[in-house]
């Protein structure tokens, strides 16, 4: 009689189908946590996201999931954190905001950052920097506050575009996934 050394085939596939499982968990769970890091500037969300697909990808080389996809993600997660940035001096500019509110705003967003509590200053930096530089530019009080007010606005669909690039992320993730079974 001879006796068998190691798995079955059938307890291979078993475990590699636990692990793929458990990835695609982490993955969703990861874009849960980024979606709300979109407007939790303590967590980079997009960036969050394209990291868990990297990580999926390398970790589970056999999913379905494409090396497409996951360059695609990793550069749109660049391209989402130069997008608050550019947001917040857009809102500002478009809210009449000279050069230095629009600076001022550019310079709030790189402070707020670093502020404790970030989740006050990432907002509030940007806000307050806009008015003061405009302030000091020689603009009234009330066109500073409205170079102020565009920031926010500019903050905020900053925020909501990269929680939409999360959700597109999650809808392409899943759709490879389900594709691949079908």
């Amino acid at each position: 009689m001879k006796l068998k050394c190691g798995k079955s085939s059938k307890h291979k596939k078993m475990e590699s189908q636990i692990y793929t499982f458990s990835g695609v968990a982490l993955v969703y769970l990861a874009f849960l946590v980024g979606a709300a890091g979109c407007f939790l500037p303590v967590i980079p969300g997009v960036v969050l996201a394209a990291a868990a697909l990297v990580l999926f990808k390398v970790f589970v080389p056999e999913s379905p999931l494409s090396w497409a996809f996951v360059a695609v993600a990793a550069v749109l997660s660049v391209l989402a954190q130069l997008l608050d940035f550019i947001m917040t001096w857009y809102g500002a500019k478009k809210f009449g905001a000279t050069k230095w509110g629009a600076f001022g705003a550019f310079v709030g967003v790189a402070v707020g950052i670093f502020l404790p509590p970030p989740m006050v200053w990432i907002f509030a930096a940007p806000v307050l920097f806009a008015f003061a530089f405009e302030y000091m530019g020689g603009a009234s009080a009330r066109q500073a506050a409205k170079a102020g007010v565009g920031t926010f606005v500019g903050a905020l669909a900053s925020s909501l575009v990269k929680f939409l690039l999360v959700v597109m992320m999650a809808f392409w993730f899943t759709a490879e996934i389900v594709m691949a079974e079908v």
